[in-house]
């Protein structure tokens, strides 16, 4: 025996509504478009939060010359450093400058990208460490090992003490 539409009675569900389900009540018109309104408004809000949110405040950078002074004075001889020792470090090689040595060690001071100021240790027969801060906001000590370089403006914790101008090492 086979059903045809008539006897499940899909066809007539299908064109004309489906059975125990009353009929539908219709919104106004003016009542969709205030919905819509809010819901556009929400998620402009919403956007416009989210954009304030990310922004942060802009900080100057402050000059390196105002932070360490012997940045200001011109490179020296003795302020190069060997352009194939430099070549991963990512500094400006016209701005570095001799702070300091030890026996195995010389410490130079340079600028990098992004207004960094960068503490430099060029240990014989090794590779060179560098510790980088931003000039922008408070002045950030920078410290390789046993050397401090303390910007104006920052200081030196207890037991360094001052090797040459804004160079500090451990007592």
């Amino acid at each position: 025996m086979t059903t045809t539409f008539d006897d499940a009675d899909l066809f007539s569900d299908v064109f004309t509504g489906f059975r125990g389900v009353g009929a539908s009540t219709r919104h106004s018109r003016l009542l969709t478009a205030l919905t819509l309104v809010a819901a556009l408004l929400l998620v402009v809000g919403g956007l416009v939060w989210s954009s304030l949110a990310r922004q942060t405040p802009a900080v100057d950078a402050i000059d390196p010359a105002d932070l360490v002074p012997v940045l200001a004075e011109s490179q020296r001889a003795g302020d190069v450093i060997a352009s194939s020792d430099l070549a991963d470090l990512l500094i400006y090689p016209e701005s570095t400058r001799y702070l300091t040595s030890d026996d195995t060690t010389t410490y130079f001071v340079a600028t990098a990208p992004d207004d960094k100021l960068c503490l430099l240790a060029m240990p014989v027969g090794d590779l060179a460490q560098t510790s980088c801060a931003s000039t922008a906001g408070t002045p950030h000590v920078l410290r390789l090992e046993n050397v401090m370089l303390v910007p104006a403006g920052a200081t030196a914790p207890a037991g360094w003490h001052e090797a040459a101008a804004n160079v500090f090492v451990r007592s």
